[in-house]
């Protein structure tokens, strides 16, 4: 059965304008191309359902949602405002996000040691361990380790998010901080608790009261009433997998409060247009300025101070467009920024073009046995080369 289409077209969004960048011309043949990938996609049972929004910082180009919350063509159709698992999209869009607010208040600095805000990391071999090292993943933390090593030392007055943080503390360094970048989730679980420590709030109260509320995010947050969480597609066979976390270290790290910081936050490709749209725009809003110039700045350039090989944004993987002509330098001018998640979620914002890509599915249901590398890399030659500007280099434009 041919996959069923909900369709919203892109709204025009009051932004203040400036002079346009090479935004993409997506054409017929462009939106005809997205649909096909992406309908191969789920066809395949690549994923149930996905969500794709392009644009730019002052109009949506293109968005359209596609499929089932599952296989079965009698569950419900995804929309536009469907909560997705943005997995480790919530790295970017939520703590990186939250970090740039502490910073632009100054109530955190880059080079503060995490010590400075969580005793537990007050150890001979974490106190060089800055917040900078923390949002660049070149802190020396492992990638990743179970809640169960946690749950064995927890006390029966800890909260989860508290043995988890400690047992972190606890853990050996990989690799001596400053001296290499392996990404890791322990770095963003830690970051997410030093926010909540500096705000004296919790991460989802900062992000509501500064971010989600100004731009109408809606259908955005970490821990979704019963009503919103039914709107989620599930993201497996577990009865309960609709609007709860699909991350283990975030599931377990979850208390009602705390937010976990490598995982755990849901949002819809309306919502995250909109953020979208504010980065693009230097960080304003129909007329408010949620995020400052020059903290915008920050998440285009590279953080890694003193390693020359390696390059990371505020909290965001940082490159080139891969169809810009290769005369076109890397400045935080030129860059994009990325991040995409586990359970088949990514989001592009590039400086370069002025556009914007956000694609979102539950490719994790029933099982994580599937990829959507496909979709991700059709939907991009579609968006960008739809546009003489990105067509490859010349020979005399090669470096």
């Amino acid at each position: 059965m041919e996959t069923r289409l909900a369709l919203v077209s892109g709204a025009l969004l009051l932004c203040a304008l400036r002079p346009a960048c090479a935004v993409p011309v997506l054409d017929e043949a462009a939106r005809k191309a997205i649909d096909r990938v992406v309908q191969e996609s789920i066809a395949k049972h690549d994923t149930p359902s996905c969500v794709v929004v392009i644009g730019s910082r002052d109009q949506v180009l293109f968005a359209k949602a596609y499929g089932h919350f599952t296989y079965n063509v009698d569950s419900p159709l995804v929309t536009l405002d469907t909560p997705y698992d943005m997995a480790s999209c919530s790295k970017a869009v939520g703590t990186a996000t939250a970090t740039a607010l502490l910073l632009q208040d100054g109530k955190l600095r880059l080079d503060d040691p995490v010590s400075k805000y969580l005793p537990w990391w007050d150890r001979d071999d974490k106190r060089a361990i800055t917040v900078r090292n923390l949002i660049t993943h070149t802190s020396g933390l492992a990638a990743y380790t179970s809640s169960a090593n946690a749950e064995k030392l927890r006390t029966e007055d800890e909260t989860h998010a508290d043995a988890l943080i400690k047992y972190i503390a606890s853990m050996p360094l990989k690799y001596e901080t400053n001296k290499g970048r392996l990404y890791a989730c322990l770095n963003f679980l830690t970051l997410a608790r030093v926010n909540e420590e500096a705000a004296g709030v919790s991460q989802e109260t900062l992000l509501r009261k500064r971010v989600f509320r100004p731009l109408g995010m809606l259908n955005t947050g970490y821990y979704l009433s019963i009503s919103k969480k039914q709107l989620c597609p599930p993201t497996s066979r577990a009865p309960d997998s609709q609007g709860n976390v699909h991350d283990p270290l975030a599931n377990y790290y979850r208390d009602g409060y705390h937010c976990p910081g490598n995982a755990g936050l849901f949002a819809s490709g309306n919502d995250l247009a909109r953020f979208c749209q504010m980065i693009l725009a230097d960080g304003k809003w129909e007329g408010k300025q949620v995020l400052a110039p020059e903290t915008v700045e920050m998440l285009f350039t590279n953080q890694i101070l003193n390693q020359p090989k390696q390059s990371w944004g505020l909290g965001w993987g940082l490159s080139r467009n891969r169809r810009a002509p290769r005369s076109i330098k890397l400045t935080s001018k030129t860059a994009t920024i990325s991040h995409s998640g586990y359970t088949g979620t990514s989001v592009e914002i590039d400086r370069y073009s002025g556009t914007f890509i956000v694609i979102l599915t539950n490719r994790v249901y029933p099982d994580d046995s599937t990829n959507v590398n496909a979709l991700k890399s059709g939907v991009r030659a579609a968006v960008y080369g739809a546009d003489p500007a990105y067509e490859q280099p010349t020979e005399e434009t090669k470096l």
